[in-house]
């Protein structure tokens, strides 16, 4: 009986033995599986010296590649792991030599102040890692960041931060009411209010933000955005958070995503609505205009309008809505201005977009004296030949041509004196008779409250004249020059 016993519980012990060892190789399992899941750390800065870099013969694929996160003791780097060990020290020299303190690459960073944490590395290493770490393979280990130094580069990186963190740094952020269009948003962030808010964004936060396609090093940096700021836009159906990501490119051009977030904050989509590279043409005075997403309307009901603007100057309009389950979605753009358009290339054209033409797309009329902000966003085209008025190249007009005695223009003594003077201004006399323009159907239209009557303005010597009382506002035919492209 005895032994029956003993056999029953030595059979327990073996059965709890293989339980426990199970639940250590699953937790292991899924520590590990976890550890090893978690994202990349986000490029901070990097400098190099590429004279040094070259003559000492780097492996530029190594240093291209080059993706590293700190889990527990174990550092991530590119497609190896090493064991490091945690140390402190209150003597800098310990880590850098003295060439090394006085190089004046270091120059470009902050190094931590009094105790150094770093990191000692405890396997073998190959010779493309060794050659980035400090003497003794060693690596600064900061407040969540890992900082790369020696003769040839400096390099910190950020452990990535989440969801959680954005959503409670988004409370900070300034807000702008819907509709708002580029320019409006451009002179919003310009106003030195605007720097009153600490709405800055760590480029932690980059990784959260998707702003880079690939964690490597060479992605990061091609991808680098700096001065990154938020700017919140009302809430869709209390459920989706729109929020404007402003930042500064490493050609100190500005580029702004609308970025939308779930009730939670997690990630749902981007789109990039201003991103611009340059003029095409030397001179600005002669019309040209930067190339890439140079302007975007945003209406009370989220419907959004981008333009891409190409180095032929040719101009490509798309429109997107935003579905329930927050996505960006692109939607056909309509246009009754032109009968022929611009011929898409597949490859760089949006089967639903509409293609101008340079020449279409450079036969706007040019803003030539007054201040009048409710058309800032309005593009205006008007053929005369065709008698037509083009809105935003997309909604035509027809027009109409007169002439008149100026006086039972104005209907107003007041108002027909101040607008005599007006035009001495620009060398045209309007004291007796004045030509005019009437649009029809032109009522819906923001442009309608600003003209005399709902749908009149002057037109004279190639240029458009919107008038009142407040408002003295004028839009020139485009010059040949400006016209047509010539490279």
């Amino acid at each position: 009986m005895f032994g029956f016993y003993f056999y029953i519980m030595k059979k327990n012990i073996s059965l709890a033995k293989l339980v426990c060892l199970l639940y250590v190789f699953f937790h292991f399992s899924y520590v590990y599986a976890k550890d090893i899941n978690q994202a990349y750390w986000v490029l901070d800065k990097y400098i190099e010296n590429n004279y040094l870099m070259k003559k000492d013969s780097y492996n530029p694929n190594y240093l291209n590649n080059l993706r590293v996160k700190l889990v527990n003791n174990i550092i991530y780097i590119n497609n190896s792991q090493y064991n490091v060990s945690v140390h402190r020290t209150s003597d800098l020299s310990q880590l850098l030599t003295k060439n090394l303190i006085e190089n004046p690459i270091i120059n470009e960073f902050i190094l931590p102040n009094g105790d150094i944490n770093y990191l000692q590395f405890d396997d073998v290493l190959d010779i493309d890692l060794a050659k980035l770490l400090l003497p003794k393979h060693r690596l600064i280990f900061g407040n969540e960041q890992l900082l790369f130094i020696n003769e040839y580069l400096v390099a910190s990186f950020l452990k990535p931060q989440n969801k959680y963190s954005f959503k409670k740094l988004s409370n900070k952020f300034p807000s702008l009411n819907l509709p708002i269009n580029s320019k409006r948003s451009e002179k919003f962030i310009k106003d030195e209010n605007y720097y009153n808010y600490p709405q800055n964004i760590s480029r932690s936060f980059a990784y959260y933000l998707n702003l880079f396609d690939n964690d490597s090093l060479y992605e990061q940096l091609n991808n680098y955005l700096i001065d990154l700021n938020g700017i919140k836009l009302p809430q869709i159906n209390n459920v989706i958070n729109p929020i404007l990501i402003t930042g500064t490119q490493e050609n100190e051009e500005q580029i702004i995503y609308l970025h939308l977030l779930s009730e939670n904050f997690d990630f749902l989509d981007k789109i990039i609505l201003s991103s611009q590279s340059g003029m095409t043409r030397e001179n600005p005075a002669t019309g040209g205009g930067a190339i890439g997403f140079f302007g975007y309307d945003i209406s009370k009901n989220y419907l959004i309008e981008r333009q891409q603007r190409f180095e032929d100057e040719t101009i490509e309009i798309q429109h997107f809505q935003i579905t329930k389950g927050g996505k960006f979605q692109e939607i056909p753009v309509t246009s009754n201005c032109y009968s022929k358009w611009g011929t898409k290339n597949p490859n760089k054209h949006s089967a639903r977009s509409l293609l101008l033409t340079s020449k279409q797309a450079n036969n706007y009329l040019r803003f030539d004296g007054g201040q009048l902000e409710g058309l800032d966003s309005a593009t205006l085209t008007l053929n005369a030949n065709e008698k037509k008025l083009c809105v935003n190249y997309q909604q035509a007009y027809p027009v109409n041509f007169g002439k008149t005695n100026s006086k039972q223009f104005f209907c107003n003594e007041a108002l027909y004196q101040q607008q005599v003077e007006n035009f001495k201004k620009y060398h045209i006399d309007i004291s007796n008779e004045l030509e005019y323009v009437t649009f029809e159907n032109i009522d819906e239209q923001p442009i309608a409250k600003f003209l005399l009557n709902g749908n009149q303005a002057i037109y004279m010597n190639n240029t458009l004249f919107i008038v009142g009382k407040d408002y003295f506002v004028a839009y020139r035919q485009p010059t040949k020059e400006e016209l047509v492209y010539t490279q």
